[in-house]
């Protein structure tokens, strides 16, 4: 008892080592990642490359140095993707993540380190730090969340064709009025219909009625609390949160991205107060998972997110949908 209390002391004084990170896309859209040398902290792993911040630098400065010193490249362009917070027993960081889309220079492994351009679908094949891990999550994401408010199949049907007009991939269908014995043909109509326009899509938890039936699911704020584990299976599973205690049970589920609203005031829930981009910010700040902000949006407003640490913007009308 005594020793583990000292273990515990000893966590809570580590220091968090600051760390920027790069995730650099060249023009075929691969992403590069380079191995760890076999003898230092988590060795022999794929990771994306970056380093230590040095005194007074901040992300963009501590980035730019390491990759000239990494890799021999010059960054041209950088944007925020996630900020990751993580305690090994051993070692405590925090992983600024940048995604590099312009930069000059070809990449070199300059410290004997291998380096390698991979594909977005074949970054799993690679073992990475489990720090790592959220940012596998937000390079699968795209930074526009539509949300498909009918349970109408011929209103779904021709809200997802606008959709992919306008290059949307990710939507949540939250269809609240299908009839029981109508939820598996709706969900297979819909899933087929999202296939062929090249669209992945989410069911609200409140279509199956408690009983999660599809393997693709975004949970409401009350069914994700009422979660205690993951649910099984491969699909991608997301949530609606409102507050940080639902944003921290989202992460501790292992969740792969949530919707945080209102953000801003919006017409539908007019009596509803919204979080502000400061609040947004802070709450972002504390999670590991990627977070779309919701509530009174624009297009307009994606930059935004991003720059506030969140993956993008979700909503209905900045999609012209009804």
């Amino acid at each position: 008892m005594i020793m583990c209390a000292l273990m515990r002391n000893i966590e809570l004084k580590m220091p968090r080592l600051e760390v920027a990170v790069a995730v650099i896309r060249n023009t075929e859209g691969q992403i590069l990642i380079s191995q760890r040398a076999k003898n230092v902290h988590q060795g022999g792993l794929w990771e994306f490359p970056g380093g230590k911040f040095e005194v007074s630098e901040d992300a963009s400065q501590a980035l730019a140095r390491e990759l000239k010193e990494e890799l021999d490249i010059n960054i041209l362009f950088s944007t925020p993707l996630i900020n990751i917070r993580f305690n090994y027993p051993d070692l405590k960081v925090h992983l600024h993540v940048r995604q590099v889309d312009s930069f000059k220079g070809k990449a070199v492994g300059r410290e004997g380190q291998v380096i390698r351009w991979v594909f977005i679908k074949d970054l799993e094949r690679y073992a990475f730090p489990e720090a790592n891990k959220p940012i596998l999550s937000a390079l699968s994401l795209p930074h526009e969340y539509a949300i498909i408010n009918s349970s109408n199949r011929e209103q779904v049907g021709n809200a997802l064709e606008l959709l992919a007009q306008q290059g949307v991939s990710l939507v949540q269908i939250r269809a609240k009025a299908v009839q029981p014995l109508q939820v598996d043909s709706f969900i297979k109509e819909v899933s087929d219909k999202c296939d062929q326009l090249g669209i992945r899509c989410l069911f609200n938890s409140s279509l199956f009625n408690t009983k999660v039936m599809s393997s693709t699911v975004h949970f409401t704020a009350l069914d994700l609390m009422s979660l205690k584990k993951r649910p099984g299976g491969y699909g991608m599973y997301a949530a609606s949160c409102h507050n940080l205690q639902e944003l921290q049970h989202a992460e501790k589920l292992g969740l792969d991205f949530v919707v945080l609203s209102p953000v801003q005031l919006t017409s539908s829930h007019l009596d509803a107060q919204p979080l502000g981009w400061q609040l947004f910010t802070d709450w972002v700040s504390q999670i590991n998972i990627p977070v779309f902000s919701l509530g009174g949006m624009t297009k307009e407003d994606k930059k935004q997110a991003v720059q506030c640490g969140g993956q993008g913007v979700a909503g209905i009308s900045l999609f012209n949908l009804k």
